[in-house]
């Protein structure tokens, strides 16, 4: 019974031959594309902007720039909560080496930067930080990055803990 199935199978495989394909005729291909949705879609008009951005704009104006020498990244302006004196010249200034996602800098950088963890109403500003934790930002020889979901989110610090960030 198996001999007889295995012969069936080898001489089913043996029998069948490989699909023969036509090839694509210019005619056949331009009767394609016309009848694609694609070719119904409105075209821009010649000359026509299609997107436009203000021109002082800039993804850069609105970040801080962190670096190591080698590296950098951007984070978003006010994402930056604390900088410590002695880490003063790898923020906010000319984008030295290669740039890297928010993610690998930190893990390249994690001897001087840290994260602290925050809310969205935190960010906003609808709900104050704990003052402790500004003050722990003192004693931290690290620069300190506000996250949202592991990505650099801008806060709106109350005026006390201003106060204390800039110290």
């Amino acid at each position: 019974m198996k001999t007889a199935l295995i012969l069936c199978t080898l001489a089913t495989a043996a029998f069948a031959g490989s699909p023969v394909l036509k090839p694509v005729t210019p005619e056949a291909l331009l009767k394609l594309q016309q009848t694609s949705p694609m070719t119904g879609l409105q075209q821009p008009a010649q000359g026509e902007v299609a997107a436009s951005r203000p021109a002082e704009q800039s993804i850069i104006k609105e970040s801080m720039i962190l670096h190591d020498g080698t590296n950098w990244t951007l984070v978003p302006k006010g994402a930056v909560v604390f900088i410590p004196s002695p880490l003063k010249s790898r923020a906010d200034a000319k984008p030295v080496g290669t740039l890297l996602s928010w993610a690998d800098f930190l893990v390249k950088n994690r001897g001087w930067i840290t994260t602290t963890d925050i809310s969205f109403d935190q960010a906003a500003g609808n709900e104050p930080m704990p003052a402790e934790r500004a003050a722990f930002w003192t004693t931290q020889d690290k620069i300190v990055v506000a996250t949202h979901q592991s990505g650099p989110i801008s806060v709106r610090v109350p005026d006390t803990s201003r106060k204390i960030a800039k110290q």
